[in-house]
């Protein structure tokens, strides 16, 4: 066994309270008035991910289905979010699952990228925490908005240390340059971070053994397979990435014959996925599959393509020219397998959105700040003039990402009522089964989809990008809230619905015209309070 160095034990201690601290910014738990802790820039995917985890931790959503769209298989990777729910199940709370798991992950991949660094260019300490820093305060021209909107002066500092949000969050806000590269993709998608960390040890498992020609055991080819088939679990994108990379690292290393006996394991892990995506798969898919320029503004033209890439990069691209051109033929091979992933997220579209290609991205730069740290660290090995200019490529690599972590330390947290003080939530917990359908509002943070039951038409966002039919799904919900007669009632009972939950005071997106007394005449009430009614079919 090979031994552990206490230095290496004491930067994994250093990665694991780093992450805790960040995970615990963006979502927390307050155990004594039971109530969510959700970041202001977390609300969104954390709308899906809690009602998923209830879903299987206070429901029962077994085979999965999508809790604001409930009577189809679910398309999407829902494997770390069963994984917390199971623990919430055993008794752990929700924020502990959460959060350990998503720090320990993130701790793990800060870990395999320093090791990675050194299986490339030899085992040195100052590279491989230099490859983790890139990773962490990512590279573009943020860092030269916040100059030009911020003059220099004595409050400089102060202004930035206090800076409330995100310069650049496009393309959510029409900006240029993106959020999805910044760590807050990682704090909304906490499955992508674990399938980034198991696809970087299963890349630090492999390629040394590849470099160095070593032949890699049957079993463990198969049990690498099996791990990459959980992979498909837990994120789609990253899974086909893996054998895209995998597959290229094999064949470069002429390894190629051996490919089949991971390839086959991966496939037949994924394969009861595989086949429901396939059963629902619609053949029109609403989108073109060749859908050039990711997120560069359109009309895409070559000039605006690498502006785009420019602000969202900086000078990254350039370094990475340079390791490339000094980089052994050995490392220049994980290179060479790892760009199709760049290239395929700028030719086509993987998905109902294209912004959902970032992933491909994510990881792809990865690998590219390994390079560009192991670039700066042969620059400043030269002579006086070489130090100094790698110094000043670390403070342009990492500006931007230095004021994007100002965002994440200052955000503000929302708190969500959870059960037993959300009142409504509480009895939906207790008084209602595990499968209960209910037809209610459309709420992102939706406490029937919180306290673990299915909403037939809930927030439309999630269905919309999962490809699912919401157009038939909303006449549907429209012809039952504004029941004419009992027909109409037992259409919905006949669509599984069991409770129709109308709210007290609608909301300005509840745009259906209510005869309270077609449900006062036909339905029982189940539940009554100052917000909302809830009627039995």
């Amino acid at each position: 066994m090979q031994h552990i160095k206490k230095s290496d034990l004491l930067l994994f201690g250093i990665f694991l309270l780093f992450a805790f601290w960040l995970m615990n910014k963006s979502f927390g738990y307050n155990a004594s008035g039971h109530a969510f802790r959700i970041a202001r820039h977390q609300l969104g995917d954390f709308g899906l991910h809690l009602s998923l985890i209830r879903s299987f931790s206070w429901g029962n959503n077994f085979p999965a289905q999508l809790p604001f769209f409930p009577g189809r298989p679910l398309p999407y990777h829902y494997g770390f979010d069963l994984t917390v729910g199971l623990l919430e199940r055993a008794g752990i709370r929700i924020d502990i699952a959460l959060n350990g798991l998503s720090a320990l992950a993130f701790a793990v991949a800060l870990f395999y990228i320093y090791r990675l660094t050194g299986i490339l260019f030899g085992r040195n300490v100052t590279t491989g925490i230099l490859s983790v820093l890139l990773f962490i305060f990512h590279s573009n021209l943020t860092f030269v908005d916040f100059i030009k909107q911020n003059s220099i002066g004595p409050d400089l500092i102060r202004r930035f240390w206090y800076l409330p949000d995100y310069l650049n969050k496009g393309p959510f806000d029409g900006s240029t340059i993106s959020l999805f590269f910044t760590l807050n993709v990682l704090l909304n998608q906490r499955h992508l971070i674990v399938a980034l960390a198991t696809s970087l040890g299963v890349i630090v498992y492999l390629l040394p053994r590849l470099m160095n020609k070593r032949k890699i055991p049957l079993t463990a080819l198969i049990g690498t397979g099996l791990l990459l088939g959980m992979i498909f679990w837990i994120h789609t994108l990253i899974f086909a990435a893996n054998l895209i990379v995998i597959g290229l690292l094999f064949i470069y290393f002429h390894q190629g014959k051996r490919l089949a006996a991971l390839y086959v394991a991966a496939l037949l892990v994924a394969f009861p996925r595989i086949a429901d995506l396939l059963q629902y798969r619609d053949p029109d898919l609403g989108y073109k599959w060749l859908n050039p320029g990711f997120l560069a503004p359109r009309p895409l033209t070559v000039a605006g393509f690498f502006a785009y890439w420019w602000q969202n990069l900086g000078i990254a691209p350039f370094v990475l020219a340079y390791a490339i051109a000094i980089a052994a033929p050995k490392a220049r091979k994980l290179f060479w397998s790892v760009v199709p992933l760049f290239v395929i997220a700028n030719v086509f579209q993987l998905s109902y959105r294209i912004d959902h290609n970032h992933t491909l991205i994510n990881y792809f730069l990865i690998f590219t700040n390994i390079f560009i740290a192991y670039a700066i660290i042969e620059m400043w090995r030269r002579n006086v003039c070489m130090k100094c200019a790698s110094l000043v490529l670390v403070i342009l690599l990492t500006a931007s990402g230095v004021v994007d972590m100002m965002a994440v330390k200052n955000d503000f947290q929302f708190a969500v009522p959870d059960a037993p003080t959300d009142a409504f939530m509480q009895w939906i917990k207790t008084s209602t089964s595990p499968n209960a359908v209910f037809l209610s509002r459309e709420d992102t943070l939706d406490p029937v989809t919180l306290a673990g039951r299915r909403n037939y038409f809930g927030a439309t966002y999630y269905g919309e990008v999962m490809g699912y039919p919401i157009s038939e799904r909303r006449r549907n919900a429209t012809r039952f809230f504004e029941a004419k007669s009992d027909t109409d009632l037992h259409d919905a009972k006949s669509n599984n619905i069991d409770y129709i939950a109308i709210p007290t005071h609608p909301p300005a997106n509840f745009r259906y015209i209510i005869d309270r007394s077609v449900f006062d005449t036909n339905l029982t009430v189940s539940y009554r309070d100052d917000r909302v009614t809830v009627y039995r079919l």
